[in-house]
């Protein structure tokens, strides 16, 4: 398990891209998980402390209603590239919009 410890900013974060439902798939969703990038405490405590890490990692996004797997409503499914390896999980709306506000 890969897991990052940072206390400085990080700058030169990747701009977010709205991707096509195709690249949701199984495996990408089994690739990874939250928990890789940092230890979670509670979820929401996870995000809001480490917004920064996720927005680091993050390479897309798409609203989860329409996935051909794990479609969920009112959810949106975030991409994230790690030591090469591409995966997703879902986000509430409220926790996507806390890492990406300026998407809302």
């Amino acid at each position: 398990m890969f897991v990052l410890h940072t206390t400085t900013n990080i700058k030169n974060v990747m701009k977010l891209q709205k991707l096509h439902e195709q690249s949701f798939d199984w495996l990408s969703w089994r690739s990874g998980d939250l928990t890789d990038l940092i230890k979670l405490p509670t979820r929401e405590e996870f995000i809001v402390k480490n917004k920064e890490i996720i927005r680091t990692f993050a390479i897309g996004y798409l609203e989860s209603d329409n996935l051909p797997c794990r479609a969920k409503e009112k959810y949106i499914a975030v991409m994230f590239e790690m030591a090469g390896i591409q995966w997703w999980t879902h986000f509430t709306k409220n926790e996507f919009y806390i890492c990406f506000p300026e998407l809302k």
